[in-house]
């Protein structure tokens, strides 16, 4: 009897198709990036509403998601041209700082968020890349 088993084989179209991978699976990650990143959205909108702290709704409305500058993905920003500040003020609260200034309790939106879509995302981002792998002819 052989004590051992030796296999030979030429790895060189599985290298190169390894290579190519990650350009191949972008649209993959960036479709499943972006319907992680309207849940965020629509999560910290929701949690600004039953809150009341957004009479006007500039808080509300300011925030979106969007493609990555760098094409990788998608983000979500909270941004508010009158008083640029107040959605920072809200998610972390503020301290009694110059006088006539307030102390106001944090009230979470936006973090929290994030943090609820984290498993939700992990599962998206690992079958987009199994969708490609299967999709460049690399899976079972």
């Amino acid at each position: 009897m052989a004590d051992g088993l030796r296999i030979e084989m030429d790895a060189a179209a599985v290298v190169a198709a390894l290579n190519t991978l990650g350009d191949f699976a972008q649209p993959y990650i960036n479709e499943a990036s972006r319907a992680s990143a309207v849940s965020v959205e629509q999560e910290a909108k929701a949690r600004l509403r039953r809150q009341l702290v957004n009479p006007t709704g500039q808080t509300e409305s300011g925030i979106e998601s969007k493609p990555a500058s760098d094409g990788n993905g998608y983000v979500v920003v909270s941004s508010r041209d009158y008083m640029p500040d107040l959605p920072l003020w809200i998610e972390k609260g503020t301290s009694k700082g110059k006088p006539g200034s307030s102390t106001q309790a944090a009230r979470p939106f936006f973090y929290v968020s994030v943090q609820l879509e984290q498993g939700a995302h992990r599962r998206r981002i690992g079958e987009a890349v199994q969708d490609a792998i299967d999709a460049k002819g690399l899976g079972a």
